[in-house]
């Protein structure tokens, strides 16, 4: 009890209590300065920026889809439909105009584009060698532009059919051709004729010269493109014995790295095409009309044939 009394004497002593508070308030000051470095200054004049609390974007992946270059009329169409792409599918595509279908296959196998128009020429060593995967095939009314091979003969020939072809010489044109190599092979297959069965099997180099070979008699038969073949059968030089399926000259496919997802997207959009081909002002160019679905299944025969046709070259 005295303690107390003798702390609180002096501060009935105005000039003690003058110099208490004085002390006091100038320890409340440097304690304050201390802790202000840590705190940090705000203008309440300054609006924080609203993108600073949400959550980074995810980024939005462009699609490359390449197409063969042609005139600045081709181009607009294909920028066109490349918008058209973008809208329908919900997916953002960019045009990328290449020199021919050879590059868009080597730009498709190394992931420098992730869709190409390639025609089927080109698709079977695109899924051979990179693995390439069809998506939608164009539609030509009649099969006007579709890929075929045909079996022709001297119209004095004695064959009919293709059965007949067992134990007779047959003529193809060069050995990476679509239509008179591949086609031809296939269809053989199909009808379980096998090779081994023929008398004699050459390749000529081109479709003229198999063409050639059964005029002047070296052959048999020869295997050839429809369209090439046309003008020698209206003409009555050769007629046909068999006649292959037809293949799209044309089709859109992905490399395989395009999830599944997006290609059901993009086919999705490829199919809802005729309906506003017209209002896009693509009629007369060169962006197909119709596409229609493809199944990858239907041309592993061909892709199949094109890499025993390459093993055989190896091997030679």
């Amino acid at each position: 009890m005295r303690k107390t009394m003798l702390f609180i004497k002096p501060l009935n002593n105005p000039k003690w209590t003058l110099q208490f508070f004085c002390s006091f308030l100038l320890l409340i000051l440097l304690t304050a300065c201390d802790s202000r470095e840590d705190i940090q200054q705000v203008s309440y004049n300054n609006r924080v920026d609203p993108t600073v609390t949400e959550q980074p974007a995810k980024q939005e992946a462009i699609y490359k889809f390449a197409m063969v270059k042609g005139s600045a009329e081709d181009t607009k169409a294909q920028q066109a439909f490349i918008r058209y792409l973008s809208r329908s599918s919900g997916y953002s595509f960019k045009l990328v105009s290449l020199a021919n279908n050879t590059r868009s296959v080597e730009q498709l196998g190394n992931d420098d584009v992730q869709f190409a128009l390639l025609s089927t020429i080109s698709l079977i060593p695109a899924m051979a060698e990179y693995g390439v995967q069809p998506i939608a095939k164009v539609a030509p009314p009649l099969h006007q532009g579709d890929v075929q091979a045909l079996f022709i003969v001297p119209l004095n020939s004695p064959l009919t059919k293709l059965a007949d072809i067992k134990g007779q010489s047959l003529a193809l044109g060069d050995k990476n051709s679509l239509s008179s190599a591949l086609i031809p092979l296939v269809t053989l297959a199909s009808k379980n004729i096998l090779l081994k069965e023929l008398g004699q099997l050459s390749y000529t180099g081109s479709n003229k010269h198999c063409v050639n070979s059964v005029l002047d008699n070296t052959a048999d038969v020869c295997a050839v493109s429809a369209a090439f073949a046309k003008p020698y059968i209206e003409s009555n030089q050769v007629r046909v014995i068999a006649a292959s399926s037809y293949y799209p000259s044309n089709s859109v496919a992905s490399n395989l790295y395009v999830e599944e997802e997006t290609q059901k997207s993009v086919l999705q959009a490829l199919l809802q095409l005729t309906l506003v081909h017209k209002h896009l002002s693509l009629t007369n160019s060169v962006i197909p009309d119709q596409f229609l679905p493809i199944n990858a299944k239907d041309y592993t025969p061909l892709s199949d044939a094109f890499i025993r046709l390459k093993l055989n070259e190896l091997g030679q």
